[in-house]
């Protein structure tokens, strides 16, 4: 599977249940990509491996994947502005699974796992 037929698939499966608990309330088809970085970053990261990087955007986490030295974000249009990620750092995949990303990390795998 390709980077980009995975984005597709991904944005099919994300959804409310899905979002990250602290923005769910503003989640919505408008916006698919809210609240989705770190288990996207984690589900990416299981198929084309590289690194999993942390940057603040207007003061919140965003997560994404360095692969190949290239940045991959498939979360990105959750933000209206351009994220400048020159001040990113890399994290263990580890660092992310705390319950509740967990829990919506293996729900995404479930989805995803059942689109065709």
């Amino acid at each position: 599977m390709s980077i980009e037929e995975l984005s597709k698939k991904l944005y099919i499966c994300y959804s409310k249940e899905l979002c990250y608990p602290k923005v769910k309330d503003c989640w919505s088809d408008h916006n698919r990509y809210l609240g989705m970085c770190a288990i996207t970053s984690l589900v990416v990261n299981d198929y084309f491996g590289g690194k999993i990087c942390k940057v603040y955007v207007n003061g919140i986490s965003h997560y994404f994947n360095l692969i190949n030295n290239s940045i991959v974000d498939l979360t990105a249009k959750q933000f209206e502005n351009e994220i400048d990620y020159h001040d990113y750092k890399i994290i263990h995949r580890d660092s992310l699974m705390i319950e509740d990303t967990k829990r919506r990390y293996y729900m995404l795998k479930k989805k995803l796992e059942e689109i065709k």
